[in-house]
């Protein structure tokens, strides 16, 4: 297989680079790779093999120098200059086999002629130079190139007028190489206004490896880097359900402050629409619009949208608003470029927030839309109000947090109210280089004023509860010399104790609480539940034991945890329901053990994470990812993942994943994946591609076989292309991220 893909490789190789006679390279400035310093060749990206080298040198003089086998001067002051013609003046330098002129008006040359300036190299068969600016400045059947930005051409005709305009007839430019000339813009005629910024060109070309892909009877471009409007380059793709897809955005520079893009899409099988992104920039903040819009052929109009601005009046008060929603209800556009993507609900808020450091504070209002109405729509701010006070010294650390909200169930067939919820977290240091004691105090105090629609009544009911705890731990540290230096490893013990009263809570609402997976660092926290509703009661103590290796330039490279969390009580608080002393909802006396390792090498990365139940010997969490480079422009990705006896069974996972890249020679890689899930037993996505890859242009073509979010299958083929210093065409897969995306690594040189 291997041997095929290097036969291929070689074929479609030819197809991208061009070589071109030593004596074309030549005439570039153009230096090999091997001909340079190893201090050059260092900067050189992977894929070029050489660089320009400025040949211009800065007189010493700031006089006009003329040099020539002959110089004569005739009757009407005119100077010619024949045999090895060379006129140096302090900004640039002519030459060529004959030159005749009038200095500071004109000068005409002919033969091999080379004019160059800092960074600038035009080479032609005659020229018209006007140093007074009273006429153009012609070249004929010209060479051009600008060293810094590595941009040549060529040109039947090259013209300057007096104000600045350039003008190109029958010729090419490329970033490329000279000995790889992958891409080229062709044009029968090209206008450069530095004033205005814009480019224009009549019969446009795009080529690769010197077959036209794109054609254009007229097409206009920016020469800089001001903003300009205009066409963005379009993107395509073909799937299995959806046929052939495109779109063509067109970019709308209104103004220096504001501007808008606009992005029409077709899909063969589904339909038509268009997607608006408008962004306007003020002194204090932005704010952007955006709008998709797409035309189904049998499920009718699909619409989403939003507009979102966040304004910042000084170092200290800052406000925005969100708005999202999907006019055509549980309706989403099938072709999306916008940042708005499918929902279950769909955010409508605003803000405003006052920060002083240490003393902030923030009031909100937030409603959703919900699409579905089958679904659970969720409780509403309407508003809250949120405040919060910290101060840290070398002994005391203290932190308020005050938070009143008013919840609105928007169904109005279950309950709502208002909360008021104060925390207070209070510790003390004791510790020093080595130790690390911490005693502190957490209170925390809900209030609640409550409504029931089942029953139309109202209730209220409060909590206050104090939660002490003990951090404690050692630093222990030793340095020890190998053969590539002196290292050092660290070993942390550490031991938590958690007190945490039990509260009759039946009365307390769950408004936003949840439970956190038990991992080796949610086992030293403070709180059993996220949110700020109920109290999770226990009395344990927690152990653990951290580990850490570095190397000689102090960098880590292992990282070592292992814990588990000892439990001196039954729990009796659950996130939601009836509490009672006499009814535990957990009474196991000790967690999983809990642990944890990660590798970082120059070749080789890992990260693990494994929950053992030693009385059941049961695995209930594990998780790796792996990242490897085992030689050169190889790269291994590995990814798997078991997760059971969770809350909700749900999210119960036991999946993997592999995927590769590998060069198959210095240009060509190919990249595979492959995603399975065993507990649907059957493979998730499915990635096979080929690239290709030089200093002035990037491909990848790719299948992809994956299921979506609502679990059907679907497949298609994938082509990108980057074209250096030109644009990017092509589509992704925007369903399902894969090693195609490594392989691509947003266009960038190599992965």
């Amino acid at each position: 297989m291997v041997k095929h893909l290097r036969n291929y490789a070689l074929f479609f190789q030819g197809l991208f680079i061009l070589p071109l006679a030593h004596g074309q390279v030549d005439q570039w400035d153009w230096a090999p790779r091997e001909s340079l310093t190893t201090e050059q060749q260092a900067q050189l990206g992977r894929y070029c093999q050489g660089q320009y080298v400025n040949q211009w040198q800065a007189s010493q003089s700031n006089n006009t120098q003329l040099q020539a086998d002959l110089i004569t001067r005739d009757q009407t002051g005119v100077i010619h200059l024949q045999g090895n013609a060379n006129i140096v003046q302090p900004d640039s330098q002519l030459s060529a086999d004959t030159i005749q002129g009038i200095p500071n008006d004109y000068y005409q040359a002919s033969g091999d002629v080379t004019l160059r300036t800092d960074n600038e190299l035009i080479r032609s068969s005659n020229s018209y130079i006007s140093n007074n600016g009273s006429a153009a400045t012609e070249f004929e059947n010209a060479l051009f190139l600008s060293h810094s930005s590595k941009a040549r051409g060529k040109a039947k005709s090259l013209t300057q007028e007096k104000n600045g305009v350039v003008f190109i007839e029958e010729g090419f430019f490329t970033t490329c190489e000279p000995n790889q000339e992958s891409w080229s813009l062709y044009g029968s005629s090209i206008e450069l206004n530095p004033t205005s910024g814009f480019g224009t060109a009549k019969h446009v070309q795009v080529r690769i490896a010197g077959i036209p892909v794109f054609y254009s009877p007229w097409l206009r471009f920016p020469i800089d880097d001001r903003r300009q409007s205009g066409f963005l380059f379009p993107s395509f793709g073909y799937s299995g359900n959806d046929g052939l897809s495109l779109s063509a955005p067109f970019y709308w520079n209104m103004a220096a402050n504001y501007d808008a893009t606009f992005t029409p899409q077709y899909i063969q099988k589904k339909g038509e629409g268009i997607d608006v992104e408008f962004r306007h920039l003020s002194s204090y903040g932005e704010t952007t619009y955006e709008q998709s819009y797409f035309s189904d052929q049998d499920e009718g109009d699909q619409i989403l949208l939003k507009l979102s601005s966040n304004q910042r009046f000084n170092q200290y008060l800052q406000s925005g608003f969100t708005y999202e929603a999907s006019p055509t209800e549980n309706e989403f556009p099938e072709a999306n470029s916008t940042s708005i993507g499918e929902k279950d609900h769909y955010q409508q808020s605003a803000y405003v927030s006052l920060n002083s450091g240490n003393f902030f504070n923030k009031l909100t209002y937030l409603t959703y839309q919900t699409p579905d109405s089958s679904d659970d729509e969720p409780f509403e701010w309407q508003p809250r109000v949120e405040s919060s006070y910290s101060i840290a010294n070398t002994f005391l650390k203290y932190n308020l947090a005050v938070q009143y909200t008013d919840f609105y169930d928007p169904a109005e067939d279950d309950f709502d109210g208002e909360r008021l919820v104060v925390n207070q977290d209070t510790s003390l240091d004791f510790g020093n280089d080595w130790l690390t004691l911490t005693p502190g105090i957490l209170t925390q105090y809900r209030d609640y004023q409550l409504h029931d629609y089942s029953s139309d009544t109202d209730s209220e009911t409060s909590l206050g509860h104090i939660t002490t705890y003990l951090d404690t731990g050692l630093a222990f540290e030793r340095r020890f010399t190998n053969e590539n230096g002196t290292w050092r490893q660290t070993l942390s013990p550490r031991l938590n104790y958690l007190h945490s009263p039990y509260e009759n809570q039946t009365n307390i609402p769950d408004f936003d609480a949840s439970e956190s997976t038990l991992t080796y660092s949610s086992a030293f926290s403070h709180e059993r539940f996220n949110g700020n509703d109920r109290v999770g009661d226990t009395e344990q103590v927690s152990f653990g034991l951290e580990s850490r290796l570095y190397d000689e330039n102090n960098n880590e490279k292992w990282s070592l945890k292992a814990g588990q969390v000892f439990y001196l009580d039954d729990r009796y608080v659950d996130i939601s329901g009836t509490t009672s002393d006499s009814s535990p909802v957990d009474d196991s006396e000790h967690s999983d053990l809990l642990t944890s390792a990660s590798y970082y090498g120059s070749d080789f990365s890992l990260t693990a994470n494994l929950n053992y139940d030693p009385d059941e010997d049961d695995i209930n969490l594990a998780q790796l990812v792996a990242s490897l480079t085992p030689a050169d422009r190889v790269k291994v990705n590995l990814s798997y993942l078991y997760s059971i006896n969770n809350s909700d069974s749900d999210d119960d996972a036991k999946q993997a994943s592999f995927g590769t890249v590998f060069p198959i020679n210095q240009n060509w890689s190919a990249f595979a994946q492959y995603s399975y899930d065993f507990m649907d037993d059957e493979a998730t996505k499915q990635v096979s591609g080929v690239g290709y890859e030089n200093c002035c242009i990037k491909v990848s073509l790719s299948y992809q076989d994956w299921i979506d979010d609502d679990n059907d299958a679907d497949r298609g083929i994938f082509l990108q292309f980057i074209l250096r210093s030109l644009s990017t065409a092509g589509r992704s897969n925007s369903n399902a991220t894969s090693i195609a995306d490594t392989y691509w690594n947003q266009g960038k040189t190599g992965y």
